[in-house]
């Protein structure tokens, strides 16, 4: 393979990644694999041509390794994906951050009051505010205070005070907020002392607009993995769906359970498995109950949905499993959702029928129940 384009080093990756945020742009011949990560695996088949050109990325971003390859059909508009792909993502982080200056922390920072921020995050929190009260609080906008009592995955190590719990929980109600939407003058107002998180959510938004950010400046097909979120670019570079991989819940990264085909969707998947806390003998997962303030009690060990809306896939990721498996089966249906639901125990795998042929389960052990 003769390499065309020259690597492009970014700044600011930790040490679990070999070298810093990269692109390579080359030609890929009929010959050459295109493969990437996705809540475990990605592979597509051979691209039958030469005149295929393949970008590759990978960073540290949003808390997580962000990677991609985007394909176009002549050189120099794949070697302008690098610095136009690294800005947005930039951009994006910076919009929907609450771990530091930002425009949404702003909203915090300012709980109370009206609070004038770009359009983009009022619409997001409409979306959020939507998912809250169709899930029945399973997924919670303003989780923030309980959030930051756990700390899970931001340096918590042991389970709080229940006054602690309580008092955070008193302040957890996405009924507060007030949206907003006037083009231009989009504002939004949480109540005092409440505290928005879109990090169940921002991440699907964010794997949606970097795929029509892409395709406007030329790539005709792609994948973006933003740590385990996933959004296509149209199908791969030779004609057929990507496969992606759906993470085994109990073992290590990249150990996959299921293979899925799709193209020009989001795949995301949920789960309490790798952000995690071990205290007092117990094990706590990341996803939080707005109604009893601890690590919500499921019987699903994951959750994955297939959209074209990102936001909504991520949003509803986190809604079903939280619900646990006999709601998210209801929600699932009544909402048109195509999913991939696991047990706790591993026993049984429920997909919809919308996406069943299309799902191969590598686990033979595995009771696969076929859902509307």
């Amino acid at each position: 393979m003769r390499t065309v384009g020259n690597w492009h080093l970014r700044v600011g990756l930790a040490a679990a990644i070999s070298s810093a945020a990269l692109f390579l742009t080359f030609p890929l011949s009929a010959a050459a694999q295109a493969q990437g990560s996705a809540a475990g695996a990605v592979s597509s088949s051979s691209p039958q041509a030469d005149s295929v050109y393949e970008a590759r990325y990978a960073g540290l971003s949003m808390g997580t390794i962000v990677s991609a390859k985007l394909y176009a059909a002549d050189e120099k508009t794949a070697a302008g994906f690098a610095d136009a792909f690294e800005a947005k993502v930039a951009e994006y982080e910076k919009l929907f951050t609450v771990h530091g200056d930002g425009p949404l922390n702003e909203v915090n920072k300012n709980a109370g009051q009206w609070v004038p921020v770009d359009c983009r995050i009022a619409a997001l929190v409409q979306t959020a505010k939507t998912i809250a009260q169709k899930s029945d609080r399973a997924f919670e906008p303003t989780i923030g205070t309980l959030v930051n009592v756990w700390k899970i995955g931001f340096g918590g190590d042991k389970h709080p005070k229940q006054e602690d719990i309580k008092k955070a929980l008193e302040k957890v109600d996405y009924k507060r907020i007030a949206v907003d939407e006037t083009p231009g003058a989009c504002r939004v107002r949480i109540d005092a002392g409440q505290s928005l998180d879109l990090g169940a959510i921002a991440k699907g938004w964010i794997g949606s607009a970097l795929v029509q950010d892409m395709k406007r400046i030329g790539a005709d097909h792609g994948i973006i993995d933003l740590g385990g979120n996933v959004a296509l670019i149209a199908n791969n570079p030779s004609g057929q769906n990507w496969r992606i991989g759906v993470q085994r819940p109990d073992a290590e990264r990249n150990t996959i359970l299921a293979v899925l085909e799709a193209s020009a969707v989001s795949v995301i998947t949920s789960g309490a498995y790798e952000r995690k806390i071990e205290s007092a003998g117990k094990t706590y997962g990341h996803i939080l109950s707005a109604v009893t303030g601890e690590p919500a009690a499921t019987d699903l060990a994951s959750v994955t949905i297939v959209n074209a809306d990102g936001a909504a896939a991520d949003g509803w990721c986190t809604a079903l499993f939280a619900m646990g498996s006999k709601k998210a089966l209801a929600a699932a249906e009544r909402e048109k959702l195509s999913v991939i639901l696991v047990s706790s125990d591993l026993k049984t795998l429920w997909v919809s029928r919308s996406i069943a042929d299309n799902v191969k389960v590598l686990d033979k052990s595995m009771t696969i129940k076929v859902v509307p």
